[in-house]
């Protein structure tokens, strides 16, 4: 079990955490979720941790201006909430996201041919834990932590999911859609290598 974690200072000066959800692709809208409630998961051998169905609920209902990343690059920029391009909200399972990708861009094109391909199987997110609960008994083999509240600062789609259990894949609405989408894809590609992006 790999650990994705970075940390970042932010004006709450509280430092970001990466965890992973599964992502599916529909024309060039990815809809996912990017976290998963209530499934506990081994954070770097030390603890085991799940995420409350409340977490997100403070978070989004102050709009924040969340950011959908190629493999957590702010240099990769794949949508953002404030430019309708990322959609968030909550549902029984998790959060859940719809991310409108442009495969004109370098960044929108690679995602949508590594997700078709397989190269990409994940979702990940990053956040800072604001509210958490912590439990330990003998009879575990690791403490437990329940996050309760967060602020949330991006989404990503990503090749190296913290968490194995997530996925990724491309579906299409209709037949054509996967062959259109692989020859704009391939335009933005041959576009690139003529100008010497490889």
């Amino acid at each position: 079990m790999r650990l994705a974690c970075v940390e970042r200072r932010r004006p709450l000066l509280q430092p970001i955490e990466i965890r992973t959800g599964d992502v599916a692709f529909a024309g060039t809208t990815a809809r996912g979720h990017a976290a998963v409630f209530n499934t506990w998961t081994r954070i770097a051998g030390l603890f085991d941790e799940r995420l409350d169905p409340s977490c997100f609920t403070r978070t989004l209902k102050q709009q924040p201006d969340v950011l959908a990343l190629w493999n957590h690059s702010p240099d990769a920029l794949l949508g953002r909430t404030t430019a309708g391009t990322l959609r968030l909200a909550t549902d029984s399972k998790g959060l859940s996201f719809e991310l409108d990708l442009d495969p004109r861009s370098p960044t929108g094109a690679l995602a949508l041919s590594a997700i078709e391909r397989g190269d990409a199987h994940g979702c990940s997110f990053g956040f800072s834990v604001l509210g958490e609960s912590w439990e330990d008994d003998d009879s575990w083999e690791r403490p437990r932590r329940t996050i309760t509240d967060v602020a949330l600062y991006e989404i990503t789609v990503t090749p190296t999911p913290a968490y194995e259990t997530t996925t990724a894949s491309l579906r299409s609405d209709s037949p054509n859609a996967a062959n259109a989408r692989r020859r704009v894809i391939e335009k933005a590609e041959a576009a690139m290598r003529l100008r010497g992006i490889r």
